[in-house]
């Protein structure tokens, strides 16, 4: 995850956590809450008490509500755990918690549990709350909903759309898996007419305006299946990563998949790549968007989004080797500037 090329070190990286003792919020997919789902729960609950630490436990969204609040006025909570895939830590951010946060992944990507090492452990998981060693993350912000990975404008979200109508409408997703992609592929290339998109970059003094069929802004540097979309996002330098794809169509749209498949669409013509702070994106036709990879709603000339950067907006409980990690990089970055 790291390249010594574009990741800055974060200056804030708690090294020191509290004393034993306190206790831990988790807030679980409920769409996961059954059968195995159930049973990761159960686990992070008994490691956690190994590490003398007491649990609560959230399953709907009321319940998180209430536990993100509770966990900001008790000095006495260490951090929450959100047990689930993106799409839970998502919903968990969005309630703009105050304490640190962590996750134990669930989900089908899990991309921002695979960026700070965090895995299905719960024996690392509680050792990791226990231990409240956390890093300063930023957050993007867009129409008003902050996201931890990525926002996506246009094909890309007209697919997370499909797939997630697929997976039904009744307020409990069904479990999902790579392969039911295929289909929501399929049937959008095939659909969709690719409206261009205007991008204004709003940075003072620094604007630009430029023209797109499909749009990323990226915190984080991975896309579904880890493809590294954006490999200077760090999610702790202050800036998020756009990426524009000029060319309309379907088989643009694949060509563009294979560039970054092999790691060269960023310096290809007809793919836009600049570091930025802020931007504003409309259309003259009404275009799908994609939060960390669920359906946003959809952008348009009446309904333009707006997406920036929240610096050092969350605490993020981070285990011993991705310290260790972090510490090796600051260390071979001052040898190189030295």
């Amino acid at each position: 995850m790291f390249d010594m090329k574009t990741t800055r070190i974060p200056d804030s990286i708690a090294l020191n956590g509290p004393p034993k003792g306190g206790w831990a919020g988790i807030v679980a997919n409920a769409a996961s809450g059954r059968g195995k789902g159930r049973d990761r729960v159960d686990q992070l609950v008994k490691a956690l008490k190994s590490e003398g630490l007491a649990s609560r436990v959230a399953w709907s969204t009321l319940d998180r509500t209430q536990l993100v609040t509770d966990s900001g006025s008790d000095p006495a909570c260490r951090g929450l755990v959100a047990v689930g895939g993106d799409g839970t830590v998502s919903g968990l951010i969005n309630e703009q918690p105050t304490v640190p946060v962590t996750v134990m992944p669930a989900g089908t990507e899990n991309l921002f549990a695979r960026h700070f090492g965090l895995r299905a452990d719960p024996k690392l998981i509680a050792r990791t709350v226990a231990a409240g060693q956390s890093v300063s993350t930023d957050l993007g912000v867009a129409d008003g909903r902050r996201f931890s990975l990525m926002a996506g404008f246009g094909f890309d979200a007209e697919v997370v759309t499909r797939h997630h109508l697929a997976r039904g409408s009744s307020g409990v997703l069904k479990p999902t898996h790579r392969a039911a992609y295929v289909e929501p592929v399929l049937r959008s290339s095939f659909s969709y007419q690719f409206p261009p998109l205007s991008i204004e970059i709003l940075d003072p003094g620094q604007e630009e305006t430029l023209i797109g069929t499909t749009a990323f802004v990226f915190n984080l540097p991975c896309y579904a299946l880890g493809l590294p979309f954006a490999p200077s996002a760090t999610g702790h330098d202050g800036w998020i990563d756009l990426i524009v794809f000029r060319n309309a169509g379907p088989f643009q749209a694949l060509r563009y998949l294979w560039l970054v498949l092999r790691g060269i669409h960023l310096q290809k013509p007809g793919v836009f790549h600049r570091r930025i702070r802020m931007t504003k994106i409309s259309t003259t036709a009404p275009v799908p968007v994609q939060l960390d990879g669920d359906p946003g709603g959809v952008v348009s000339n009446d309904q333009p989004w707006v997406i920036e950067v929240i610096p050092q907006a969350v605490e993020v409980l981070v285990p011993a080797p991705y310290l260790a990690s972090l510490a090796a990089l600051r260390v071979a970055s001052s040898g190189a500037i030295g």
